[in-house]
């Protein structure tokens, strides 16, 4: 019982150090990939005609920002993803990215976050931490955060929470305590003060203090 009332404690005294969160596709995005993807992927697929290649919607990726003190926050990234279908099968992701010169351009097809990327759904954001090795999905309307399988899932598993989703606070908390335990010496523990320390800091600090007093008690008796 004490356990879950410090749980809801931290919960409400902590959130995510900042959600920037946006679903929007830039019509560039779609241009650059339906100008160019066959000839991309004509050097990446061996098999198959190019005109029976097809690209599907794309989606915004984020990143799930960890610093080295555990703040968290979730950013966009200018890159978008779509599936890539093959005679109405989907047979990888293509990603599309903006560089830091404003190009958009295709950078990459078939990479390790493809089942992932395609288990989103309508209303859910894509959230990666290749640090850490987790893949979530984030449900603004519901703020809610779920796993993709992989790390992310057996974390919940170990966790007991249901893996359809649960509030983003409640995830923050968890994934805090198994970072410091997974890695202490990237999180090592502040120490409180000891109070034997704290003691021995009296004389240090009331000394001085007493010497200051006694000149001034001397100064106004010789006034």
């Amino acid at each position: 019982m004490k356990r879950v009332f410090l749980l809801l404690v931290a919960m409400v005294l902590m959130g995510f150090g900042s959600i920037e969160v946006n679903r929007h596709v830039p019509p560039e995005v779609v241009e650059t990939a339906m100008d160019n993807y066959q000839e991309f992927l004509s050097f990446v697929i061996n098999d198959g005609n190019p005109e029976d290649w097809k690209i599907g919607h794309f989606v915004a990726d984020h990143q799930l920002v960890i610093d080295n003190k555990l703040n968290i926050a979730i950013r966009p990234l200018n890159q978008w993803v779509a599936p890539v279908l093959y005679n109405g099968l989907i047979i990888g992701p293509m990603r599309v990215n903006k560089s830091s010169e404003g190009r958009y351009e295709i950078v990459e097809f078939g990479f390790s976050r493809s089942t992932s990327l395609l288990q989103l759904k309508p209303d859910e954001y894509f959230l990666s931490n290749m640090q850490y090795d987790l893949e979530l999905g984030y449900t603004p309307s519901r703020d809610y955060i779920r796993p993709f399988g992989g790390k992310a899932a057996r974390l919940f598993d170990e966790w007991g929470v249901d893996a359809e989703g649960i509030p983003l606070t409640e995830f923050e908390v968890l994934i805090k305590q198994h970072l410091k335990e997974t890695y202490p010496d990237s999180f090592p523990e502040k120490k409180p003060l000891s109070r034997y320390y704290l003691l021995a800091l009296i004389p240090i600090i009331l000394i001085p203090l007493a010497v200051v007093l006694r000149k001034n008690k001397q100064s106004d008796k010789a006034g």
